[in-house]
């Protein structure tokens, strides 16, 4: 029943421990179709078959389990300018413990496809090809054509190098000949510039002890006169060192007065500085104390603390007075503390951070801005435009919108995107419902808003009815047909709040999915709609993808609606269904909660009902929709949709 096209054939042999070989490979063409052979050796031990079809690479790879290749692995030319195969290369590669034989092939537009028909002649194993025209040929004798060329070009340039060397051996002959003439025709010239250099050094040699005697009688009269000179200035610098020790002895007792004048300025800065910090503490203090004062929430020379959660993610964001260079981040250390080295107090009650997970208390310290993180936690740090923004994933919050809230002088702004809009909280009755204790910082601030990013729904049956108010019985204020987009804001109930446009209403939930909810045919019938509307449902980005780096890397594909043929067939065991040994017969779909009805293929007598969220085996029920069953199944680390669909009058599957 499972077992249909589209999926990898194999062939009803199972491969013994004695490798088959393939002799050669034949394709042939007639006036009804066109065919490639796989001559093996024996009719015996036939292995497994696959193929496989890359359209973006125009490859087609057809693969058989145990099996070796006696023309042997490599690369093999067979025609550029053909439509079906251009190239070949042979390849063993190993999958879960099996070794198979990869003939990967470069076809041409004649070759679309890896639902070719197989079949077996004898030992022969053909691929029937749809098409009739084709140059026949043979692997074997392509290959011994292109060796024979191949030896016939190598001939050919082993005879050219030789007569190539004998050439070079002339020339260098010639060469050395002609070097040995220049070389005497040197050793002569240089003999004779040896003499005249000679002549040429003598004659020098009179002029230089003739110049040296001049030099000696000129230097003896310089040296009298530079005598003299010396005597004169040693006169004067005795009369200058003189007169600036005076002015020295001067300038000393200036600066000793100018030094005592700004000591005592400072000390008088000082005591100011002093009276003006204990002022500001005490009015520190006050505040803190009296519940009825004006107060902040931040510390101070801090403009904002923003909290944000949501779909995996948490992010603290802090903005400082002062720029934030990364430099200067540094943490978190034994005790999960980040230091940011950015001037404030030297010290600070602690601001306790009353909700989330990542950030637990904030205060300044001697080296800056203390940032105490739960033990263990390692954050993803980021300055930019002199903010300092943690973010880490957080398995534990399940939102498919985001909570956020951010301090302002005024108290508390909250805002959960899951519920309606709340005011803006103060700050005593913010912090009272986390700790009591929790410090109360006066403080000058402003607020940086973060908006919210919210997943897309999807219309997935051909018609809905868009309500004013959270039940069927509320006017309806518009119209929704199969593939509409609508921004989810809010669940009640069975309904989801949605906005379409410039309207904003209620839908219910059963109506709508998200896009990695759909099955297999709704997907493929969104993107024919997409398509019609001039729309592309691939290769636009979703809102939600901004998060994608956020999640755990994982490899997925789709099942189209039939088992994965990697996975060995198991019976019912105690964790759940084996949906590949069950029927979908029915879908209880007028009722609060959807259900399916699954029977045993080989015992009808024997069924089950599933609700979405229960668990089988390997997995869970994702979706149930009118018509079809949608599973998550995760097995060997790789996750995969499963789609089931109900028959048709006809036996068929819609």
């Amino acid at each position: 029943m499972m077992k249909k096209i589209f999926v990898l054939l194999f062939l009803a042999f199972v491969a013994s421990a004695t490798a088959a070989q393939i002799k050669d490979v034949k394709f042939v063409c007639d006036a009804k179709k066109c065919e490639m052979g796989f001559l093996f050796a024996s009719e015996e031990d036939l292995p497994t078959f696959f193929q496989k079809y890359d359209a973006a690479a125009k490859k087609l790879t057809v693969g058989f389990s145990n099996t070796d290749f006696a023309l042997g692995e490599g690369n093999y030319d067979i025609d550029e300018a053909s439509e079906w195969v251009k190239s070949m290369r042979v390849f063993k590669d190993n999958y879960r413990g099996m070794q198979f034989l990869k003939i990967e092939m470069n076809v041409g537009p004649s070759l679309s496809g890896d639902k070719n028909e197989i079949s077996l002649d004898g030992s022969n194993f053909l691929l029937k090809l749809k098409g009739n025209k084709g140059k026949a040929w043979t692997l074997s004798k392509v290959f011994a054509q292109k060796k024979k060329e191949a030896d016939k070009r190598a001939l050919e340039e082993k005879k050219a190098a030789e007569k190539q060397a004998l050439e070079d051996k002339k020339a260098a002959e010639k060469a050395a000949l002609e070097e040995k003439k220049r070389l005497a025709e040197e050793k002569k010239a240089a003999e004779k510039q040896a003499i005249e250099d000679k002549k040429a050094a003598a004659k020098a040699a009179a002029e230089e002890k003739k110049r040296l005697a001049e030099e000696k009688k000129a230097a003896e009269k310089q040296a009298l006169e530079e005598k003299k000179a010396a005597a004169q200035a040693a006169a004067e610098e005795k009369k200058r060192l003189a007169e600036e020790k005076k002015a020295a002895e001067k300038a000393a007792l200036e600066e000793k007065k100018r030094l005592a004048e700004e000591e005592k300025a400072a000390k008088k800065a000082a005591a100011e500085e002093a009276k003006r910090l204990a002022e500001e503490q005490k009015i520190l203090d006050k505040a803190t104390k009296d519940s009825s004062a004006a107060v902040s929430a931040l510390l101070p020379s801090i403009k904002e603390f923003t909290v944000l959660m949501g779909s995996g993610m948490e992010q603290f964001r802090i903005l400082a007075d002062d720029p934030i260079n990364l430099k200067n981040v540094s943490g978190p250390d034994n005790a999960s503390i980040i230091t940011v080295g950015i001037a404030g107090p030297q010290k600070s009650p602690l601001f306790k951070i009353g909700s989330g997970s990542l950030v637990k208390t904030v205060s300044w310290g001697a080296n800056g801005l203390k940032i105490q993180l739960p033990v263990g936690s390692k954050p993803v740090i980021l300055v930019q435009d002199g903010a300092l923004v943690l973010q880490k994933t957080e398995n534990v919050i399940k939102r498919d919108g985001f909570v956020f809230w951010s301090a302002r002088p005024d108290g508390i702004f909250v805002r959960d995107w899951m519920k309606a809009a709340d005011a803006s909280q103060s700050f005593d009755s913010f912090v009272n419902k986390f700790e009591k204790d929790s410090k109360k910082i006066v403080s000058g601030a402003q607020t940086f808003h973060l908006k919210p990013v919210v997943r897309e729904l999807i219309v997935v049956e051909d018609e809905i009815d868009m309500y004013a108010g959270p039940n069927d019985n509320s006017q309806i204020i518009n119209r929704l047909s199969f593939g509409d987009r609508l921004v989810n804001m809010d669940l009640v109930g069975l309904y989801y709040k949605v906005q379409s446009g410039a309207r904003v209403g209620f839908v219910n939930r059963r109506s709508v999915s998200y896009m990695d909810e759909l099955s297999a045919v709704q997907m493929e019938r969104l993107k024919q709609v997409d398509k019609e509307r001039g729309a592309l449902t691939e290769g636009t980005i979703n809102i939600a993808s901004q998060l994608d780096g956020m999640y755990e890397d994982r490899v997925t594909y789709s099942s189209f609606g039939r088992r994965d043929p990697f996975v060995d067939v198991k019976g019912l065991v105690e964790e759940g269904i084996n949906i590949d040994q069950v029927e979908l017969v029915g879908i209880i779909w007028e009722s609060d909660v959807p259900m399916a009805i699954l029977v045993e293929a080989k015992n009808p007598a024997i069924s089950y009902t599933l609700k979405e969220g229960d668990k089988i085996l390997n997995g869970k029920v994702l979706k149930i929709t009118e018509t079809d069953v949608l599973f998550l199944i995760q097995e060997f680390g790789v996750s995969r949709r499963y789609s089931m669909g109900l028959p048709d009058k006809y036996g068929g599957k819609k």
